[in-house]
């Protein structure tokens, strides 16, 4: 039933609605990588400039400060996105998985689950607030040299 409804949105006009959110906020800081999560966190390993018509370049520093996992729900998606990505973020930063609590299957929670029990010696703290799952990192993930399976 959702994939049915999802068929009928235009992708092009959802991107449209997302620009024009971010843009009160974007002041140079704000840009995206409209790419599959494997070859999003290839690209922002290898080249710090991310450039869109919308938002002109930004330049990151090559780690991050909060990431927000709010994608494709599926469990594969969703362990996919945290091991492509949870090795960038910073000692001290928080990973957040939204609708970690979905009503429609459990892909999320089984991914935020297996991820807190795989690293949970670097795990600070974590918690349910709303539908979403939220994780504060102890330690860098990559500087442990630890690496997503």
């Amino acid at each position: 039933m959702v994939d049915q409804v999802s068929a009928q949105f235009d992708a092009d006009e959802a991107l449209t609605v997302f620009e024009m959110n971010l843009l009160p906020y974007s002041h140079d800081h704000v840009n995206y990588l409209r790419l599959p999560s494997e070859l999003g966190a290839q690209h922002y390993r290898a080249r710090r400039d991310v450039h869109t018509e919308a938002f002109g370049t930004t330049r990151y520093q090559g780690s991050i400060a909060v990431l927000h996992i709010d994608g494709n729900h599926s469990y594969a998606a969703a362990s996919t996105d945290l091991a492509c990505w949870c090795g960038l973020v910073n000692a001290g930063g928080w990973i957040i998985v939204d609708d970690y609590l979905w009503p429609y299957g459990n892909g999320l929670q089984r991914a935020g689950n297996e991820f807190i029990a795989q690293y949970q010696s670097h795990i600070s703290t974590a918690f349910v607030m709303g539908s979403a799952l939220f994780i504060r990192l102890s330690h860098s993930l990559e500087e442990h040299n630890v690496t997503p399976q």
